[in-house]
């Protein structure tokens, strides 16, 4: 059995400095460069794997963007303070909202144990 050699991967100097899983990364780059839209029809997929998929993008390419995905972190937010609104400000304007409209119905008397007990 013969094992190929792919070319195309780029190198380690090559990885962004987002990439967390560069193995995941490599896979998913490689499986994208032979994912690539058939030149004739570009509405299907060139890879031979793929000849009886109905449309492009192909399961295997979606998997590969998953995994490429996957494999780098998810992006910082900004640095710096939140800006949150005053406390009082929400404390007006939520001020009541949890009470009810209407009076609750009142509660049936429960029965003290002694009593059911009787009844029984």
């Amino acid at each position: 059995m013969r094992h190929t050699v792919f070319t195309e991967v780029p190198d380690a100097t090559e990885v962004p400095d987002d990439v967390t899983d560069v193995l995941l990364w490599r896979m998913a780059v490689r499986v994208t460069a032979d994912h690539r839209p058939d030149p004739r029809d570009p509405g299907r997929c060139a890879n031979l794997r793929c000849a009886h998929e109905e449309a492009y993008p192909c399961p295997p390419l979606r998997d590969a963007q998953r995994a490429r995905q996957a494999a780098t972190r998810p992006p910082r937010f900004t640095p710096g303070r939140a800006r949150v609104p005053a406390v009082t400000t929400l404390a007006q304007r939520f001020a009541g909202w949890f009470r009810p409209t209407r009076p609750a119905p009142p509660l049936p008397r429960r029965q003290p144990m002694a009593a059911l007990r009787l009844a029984g």
